[in-house]
């Protein structure tokens, strides 16, 4: 059995081949990469209240219990999200691994995405704590018809996109997925039994991309 007090989390961090050679012994089980997945999608809803909640502070206070309807939306939507993403990220790695004619059963590939997430725990709690600053740094104004409301949300946006904060945190995010990444190749390596230099090639093709994408966004050229 694998308890879950024996889950090898540092493991998975420092030594992901060697976890997973052994994980291969047992049996597939997506019971605690649900829960890392659980975890991202909770710390996301978090940085969704803050965000939203800076919304409900433009608005005038007959329209703020519309607003609140919303932050629960954000939150329900964050924690959706880390699921969302989990299954994404497994359906992509294992079509992309078919290239390279790998075996294993999708379950497995979902297993051993949801372990590589672990990096993306830390990287979340950074983020949030960066967004908090971020938000508790602009001045909200006061307005008093839709279109100062919607003037003051896109200029609140714009501010908080381009602000350095929000591009450290992007950068920091960026480092947190190459570790994910690492995990990952040795997770495809098993769970796929691919050759190392294809499990590189699996993960990195879709990672690199969206690194890519990342990057050209912080520097404003979307």
């Amino acid at each position: 059995m694998y308890d879950i007090m024996d889950t090898g989390f540092i493991r998975v961090l420092l030594n992901p081949g060697r976890f997973f050679e052994a994980r291969m012994q047992d049996e597939p089980s997506l019971k605690i990469p649900a829960l890392i997945a659980l975890v991202i999608g909770l710390i996301g809803a978090v940085s969704a209240a803050l965000a939203a909640n800076l919304i409900i502070g433009i608005l005038p206070a007959d329209m703020q219990a519309f607003g609140m309807i919303g932050v629960a939306f954000a939150v329900v939507g964050g924690v959706i999200g880390g699921f969302l993403t989990w299954l994404i990220f497994g359906v992509v790695f294992y079509l992309v691994s078919m290239a390279f004619k790998g075996k294993g059963s999708f379950k497995r590939t979902l297993e051993v995405t949801g372990y590589g997430f672990l990096p993306q725990v830390f990287g979340g709690i950074i983020g949030t704590i960066f967004t908090y600053q971020l938000i508790s740094g602009l001045t909200i104004p006061t307005v008093t018809n839709p279109e100062e409301i919607a003037a003051v949300a896109e200029n609140l946006t714009s501010v908080m996109v381009t602000n350095p904060l929000a591009q450290i945190a992007g950068l920091v995010g960026i480092l947190f997925l190459i570790w994910s990444a690492n995990i990952w190749i040795f997770g495809m390596k098993y769970a796929r039994s691919l050759s190392t230099r294809d499990a590189a090639l699996t993960v990195g093709i879709p990672v690199g991309l969206y690194i890519l994408y990342t990057l050209i966004a912080l520097a404003g050229w979307l």
